[in-house]
């Protein structure tokens, strides 16, 4: 059974429609990580350089029915096989790559600038390896099989009598590729379980900075937090003249303010620990004073209230560090659905036509059809859900300076 007419012209419409959207996103993605430091984050890196093998695998799919149709032996034809097998499984690839800096960080501990020595290597595994088989598909031919590159129904790529590869090469390999990257998630995913449970049961941080913090870097999200002490003024009836000795100022207190930011760390601010703070700051004094003092006595459930209100900051402190760490899985995790949604259909589909290799199943083909030209499509709605904060901050400051909004206007009483 062979598609009708009307059947190849939906097709080739989708794939020319999803192709082009695709492309749109990808040219969001490069055009914003060139222009900008802000979009630059660690893991941002990674999606501009998959970007690329989008751009080409868009050509691909944007040529279409042309291919087939300009004959399995002519260059446009072979350019666009080429250009499928060498491009579309590099982005499981890609994405396999950031699953390998989730498990550094996590379980080696390495730093933005460790990963990013490793970047070179990934460009050469992700790029390199599926382009040996897409080259030396160019010189395999033989008497009964032909060309190794010819029709797929959907464009030009491994001809139907090699079917066989189709499954060997490029879906099996993706699969596998597919499988160890869940596997990472699953791991990281188990082990941030195990700390949001330890933070119930602790109050301080110390426990799982170790672990949460490598990832807050590599994610570009700081979690910051501030001592702001504050002296109110108390009036008391009574007071009491004491010569030089240790007192307590009963109304100094240090709340804690935490924030968190989504743009490029800087190295010398971190994560700040409630710990860090020393045991005799400004709310004690021990060195004399020539001149009296006036104090005033504190209550002992006051002084309690005290240091339970420091170990709730600091209980926050920690809450905002593991939501930061999730932040960065979260978007790794993004990555793998995207990854699940394009090529589960296409695999069923392949699997399909090598079990029965004279049905044809519009249903399956369009669905390819579909899915597979919008792997840059999907990456940049990650990207840009990434980069929210920075896309904000793009478009203030693109903002005309005379436009002002209704909270910077002030209106004496």
């Amino acid at each position: 059974m062979s598609p009708s007419q009307a059947q190849l012209f939906a097709i080739s419409l989708t794939e020319r429609i999803c192709s082009a959207v695709s492309l749109v996103g990808t040219f969001v993605i490069v055009s914003t990580f060139i222009s900008f430091r802000s979009f630059r984050k660690p893991i941002n890196r990674l999606v501009f350089y998959a970007s690329w093998g989008n751009i080409m695998a868009n050509i691909a799919t944007l040529i279409s029915q042309s291919g087939i149709q300009a004959g399995f032996g002519s260059s446009l034809c072979q350019f666009q096989a080429f250009l499928i097998q060498w491009f579309m499984p590099a982005d499981a690839l890609w994405t396999f790559a950031m699953a390998c800096n989730v498990y550094l960080t996590f379980f080696h501990k390495y730093n933005s600038e460790q990963l990013r020595q490793l970047e070179w290597k990934y460009v050469l595994c992700c790029y390199g390896l599926p382009f040996i088989p897409a080259f030396a598909y160019f010189f395999i031919k033989t008497q009964s099989r032909g060309r190794v590159y010819g029709s797929a129904i959907l464009w030009c790529w491994v001809a139907v009598p090699w079917d066989f590869l189709r499954i060997a090469v490029f879906y099996g390999p993706v699969w596998f590729v597919i499988s160890l990257t869940f596997a990472i998630y699953l791991r990281a995913g188990s082990v941030i379980y195990q700390k949001r449970r330890q933070l119930r049961g602790v109050g301080g941080i110390d426990s799982i900075d170790s672990d949460i913090h490598p990832v807050m870097k590599l994610a570009g999200i700081q979690v910051t937090s501030e001592i702001a002490c504050s002296s109110p003024e108390r009036h008391s009836t009574s007071s009491t003249e004491i010569q030089p000795a240790r007192s307590f100022n009963a109304s100094s207190f240090c709340p804690y303010s935490v924030t968190i930011e989504g743009g490029p760390l800087d190295p010398i601010r971190g994560l700040q620990h409630a710990g860090a703070i020393p045991p005799h700051g400004p709310a004690f004094s021990s060195r004399p004073s020539s001149s009296p003092l006036r104090t005033e006595v504190l209550p002992m459930n006051a002084r309690s209230g005290v240091l339970d209100s420091f170990a709730s900051q600091r209980r926050a402190v920690a809450t905002e560090a593991n939501s930061a760490a999730c932040a960065y899985t979260k978007y790794a995790m993004l990555f793998f659905i995207a990854l699940l949604v394009t090529w589960v259909p296409s695999t069923v589909n392949r699997v399909y036509a090598f079990a029965r290799p004279n049905a044809f199943s519009f249903g399956l083909n369009y669905a390819s059809s579909f899915v597979l030209p919008l792997q840059g499509f999907w990456n940049s709605l990650i990207y840009i859900n990434i980069s929210w904060p920075a896309f904000k901050a793009l478009c203030e400051n693109m903002r005309p300076q005379g436009t002002m909004t209704p909270r910077s206007v002030y209106l004496p009483k």
